[in-house]
């Protein structure tokens, strides 16, 4: 297994107020439940992750540059890498989730934009606070 954190599989991703959730078009955090569009199809390769929807086949992830941040993540037709690591509380079980193509090392948190649902952002770590952690649990 060597530097993979996590399996191969199909899991929910529980962070800061509820689930990763593909919701027409957007990623979005909404309350749990068992729709398919809250599982994501979790792969490693060459030491990155790619998260895959199940019900819509988005990846967590934009297009465009990954040097830019985003206020709200839309999800992409194209595989998007992450890096996952411990996060700050040196809990096993909760993750940072960090872009791959980032040469600043965005990560994948809460949006600061105030709109319902909650949005996530791609940004600088710290930029609004300390970056969001995740769960990853197997479905």
């Amino acid at each position: 297994m060597g530097d993979q954190l996590v399996p191969d599989g199909t899991y929910t991703v529980m962070g800061p107020g509820g689930m990763l959730t593909d919701l027409d078009g957007a990623i979005v955090v909404f309350q749990p439940g068992e729709e398919k569009n809250q599982q994501w199809e979790v792969k490693f390769d060459s030491g990155t992750y790619t998260l895959r929807n199940m019900a819509t086949g988005a990846y967590l992830g934009n297009d465009g540059d990954p040097n830019q941040g985003a206020l709200q993540v839309k999800g992409t037709r194209q595989p998007y890498t992450w890096k996952l690591s411990t996060g700050n509380d040196d809990s096993e079980e909760t993750l940072l989730l960090t872009s791959a193509a980032s040469q600043d090392g965005l990560v994948l948190t809460n949006s600061p934009l105030r709109i319902y649902p909650p949005q996530l952002a791609i940004l600088p770590p710290d930029k609004f606070g300390p970056p969001a952690e995740w769960v990853l649990a197997r479905v």
